[in-house]
């Protein structure tokens, strides 16, 4: 969705300085809205197809889809279980007592472990999760808009890493 708003911006015919302070302050406002909660959970649910059965992938620990089929699998359902389905997952952190939340990766777990059905955060499943918001905007929306600005000279991936409250200096290189 942001990067449509990207790409809407770079095709509206404005001036370039005009463009580029819009997406920034689009990126801003997208980071600020995920920070406060105001972000629908649907609009972080990834879908990904198993090729095979659950069991039947070797490296199924590394694989977010696979596991969440793994799991609904064991739990008895019967949706997005099979081969040729598709699995929806969100990528979660855990709330903490004090009413934060884990820090993703530094939570110690691996993308795959932090993969859940998107059932799984309705308060009535009463699980203490909420979407990784540092995940999203480092692995979902930085690259993507990256990609479509990589040929405005006025920005660059730091910048927008940066408008993304990401740290710039890991994207500056690129």
């Amino acid at each position: 969705e942001v990067g449509n708003q990207v790409l809407k911006e770079i095709l509206s015919g404005r001036g370039t300085e005009d463009v580029v302070e819009s997406i920034h302050t689009l990126l801003r406002n997208t980071r600020e809205a995920l920070e406060a909660g105001q972000v629908a959970a649907d609009k972080f649910v990834i879908t990904k197809q198993l090729t095979k059965r659950p069991e039947d992938y070797p490296d199924a620990s590394n694989q977010a889809h696979v596991q969440v089929a793994l799991c609904r699998q064991k739990a008895g359902k019967r949706d997005g279980v099979g081969a040729g389905e598709t699995v929806p997952y969100v990528i979660c952190v855990e709330k903490t007592t004090d009413g934060g939340v884990e820090e993703g990766a530094a939570s110690g777990k691996g993308l795959a472990e932090r993969a859940h059905h998107p059932d799984e955060l309705l308060p009535a499943a009463g699980a203490n999760l909420v979407p990784d918001v540092s995940y999203y905007l480092s692995q979902q929306v930085h690259p993507v808009v990256s990609r479509l600005c990589a040929p405005i000279e006025e920005t660059n991936a730091g910048q927008l890493a940066e408008c993304l409250g990401l740290d710039p200096s890991k994207f500056n290189a690129q």
